[in-house]
């Protein structure tokens, strides 16, 4: 499975030189936890998340403490550019999702800005995975099945439980490795389990 398969695209997104407010309205409305952050030509030149907005304190209420907390006199950040973080880990539109899924795991990331050189393309998440991977057995045998067809294999077959392919019909090694690898390639395919042919 690919990025291409599952990323949202067009994204959202926001200039570095847009205002917070507006940054923060969009993490609303969007219902997203990050925008990517763009220059003028669409280059991904930063990520601002929940957790950069966060850093941004909001005036400590009063009733909390038993004292009175001093108010901060420092200038408030006012553009995306100020809060957001440089450098952003990206992907390509033909990672393969098996290993961004595994980068989600170890990370506190919940998704991840995916570009064409610099050029911002979509986003994938942390949710768009799930979806994929809660896939309906009957999608994935149904498209497997398809795949075996129309290169001329319907002698192949396919069986799907809990979105682990089960082949057998093969007449060659080669014949198991191709289906193995045409049925690898399905949207939400977790394992592909493969008679080999009787010698």
């Amino acid at each position: 499975m690919l990025v291409r398969e599952i990323m949202t695209s067009p994204a959202y997104r926001v200039h570095e030189g847009a205002s917070l407010e507006a940054a923060l309205q969009m993490l609303v409305t969007g219902g997203v936890t990050s925008l990517p952050v763009v220059d003028r030509a669409g280059r991904v030149v930063g990520i601002i998340s929940e957790a950069d907005v966060l850093h941004e304190h909001l005036v400590p209420d009063p009733r909390a403490h038993l004292r009175l907390v001093p108010a901060d006199s420092g200038p408030l950040p006012t553009t995306v550019g100020e809060v957001m973080t440089v450098d952003p880990h990206t992907v390509r539109e033909d990672s393969d999702v098996a290993e961004l899924a595994h980068t989600f795991a170890e990370t506190s990331w919940k998704s991840v800005p995916v570009v064409r050189g610099d050029v911002l393309l979509g986003v994938v998440s942390r949710s768009d995975v799930i979806r994929a991977m809660a896939r309906p057995d009957s999608d994935i045998a149904a498209e497997v099945s398809k795949a075996f067809a129309e290169i001329g294999q319907q002698a192949w077959q396919a069986d799907v439980i809990d979105r682990v392919v089960h082949i057998s019909g093969t007449a060659s090694d080669r014949d198991l490795a191709a289906a193995t690898s045409l049925a690898q390639a399905i949207l939400g395919v977790r394992r592909v389990i493969s008679e080999q042919p009787d010698a």
